[in-house]
């Protein structure tokens, strides 16, 4: 259990950590609604693509055993 709760914590922080480096990237001036939606969306996606990529190796992981 404590390794889920680590994983967790780890993902907030990346997220965090992209929350800045993209804002960065994103504010550039203009409308600061639409460069929130794109540093969110962009943290977004990337978020999903590790959650797809794990629930990949699972599923391997659970036809190993079987």
């Amino acid at each position: 259990m404590g390794r889920y709760i680590s994983i967790f914590f780890l993902t907030v922080m990346v997220s965090v950590v992209l929350f800045f480096i993209f804002g960065s990237v994103f504010f550039g001036g203009g409308d600061p609604a639409e460069d929130a939606v794109y540093t969110f969306g962009t943290i977004i996606v990337i978020l999903l693509s590790f959650v797809i990529t794990q629930i990949y190796c699972f599923i391997n992981l659970i036809k190993k055993k079987l």
